[in-house]
């Protein structure tokens, strides 16, 4: 067996280096999410993970490259929690959508600092993957309220305005909370929510008839 897939203490190169990235991933989120990720440098993410600095660059070149990475990692478990529920009318979506993004928020409020603040204008690349990802769950959001609605379906462009209005509103509602302390409780915003939706949906509906 040559030295690149040779064992070491029962696990191979391969394995030990998959389980160093995975530290510096977990020491990763938890600096980015609780210091900062502009107040945090390599040494502090290789002390966190328990790791000597060289192995910082065996997984990453930059701090950045961890950032993104993280950054990945966060989106994919706020992305479980606000797609999970269903819903048979636009409104239950909706509700199902903002109780997973409000209920997530509050439960892992170190991968919340990440997902709205840390990223935010870091660099060209960052903020990219930002967009992305807000698109991603966007258009995943907007595909399922159009298939409760009994009306003639959106065009990707309209669908692509849909998700991006729906993903700003909900960023911002949860921003706001956050700051807030977590006020007002949940389920009360969840209400406001959903009787501020009523009240639009009334008031576009007399401007038709």
């Amino acid at each position: 067996m040559n030295d690149q897939g040779r064992p070491y203490a029962g696990a191979s190169r391969e394995q030990r280096e998959s389980a160093r990235r995975e530290q510096l991933v977990t020491a990763g989120i938890s600096l980015f999410g609780t210091q900062g990720y502009r107040s945090a440098t390599v040494g502090a993410v290789c002390a966190e993970a328990g790791l000597n600095k060289r192995y910082f660059y065996e997984s990453f070149a930059t701090l950045e490259d961890l950032l993104c990475e993280v950054y990945g990692r966060v989106v994919a478990d706020l992305r479980a929690s606000v797609l999970a529920g269903g819903g048979e009318d636009a409104a239950a979506v909706l509700r199902g959508f903002m109780s997973g993004f409000l209920t997530w928020a509050q439960a892992d409020p170190v991968q919340a600092r990440v997902h709205l603040f840390e990223v935010l204008g870091v660099s060209a690349q960052v903020d990219e993957l930002y967009r992305w990802q807000g698109r991603t769950i966007g258009d995943e959001l907007s595909s399922r309220l159009s298939a409760t609605v009994d009306a003639p379906q959106l065009t990707a462009g309209q669908q692509r305005v849909l998700g991006d209005v729906l993903i700003g509103a909900g960023v911002q509602m949860v921003v706001n909370w956050v700051i807030s302390d977590y006020q007002p409780p949940r389920d009360e915003l969840l209400d406001e929510m959903d009787s501020t939706l009523g009240w639009v949906l009334a008031a576009g509906l007399s401007t038709l008839r």
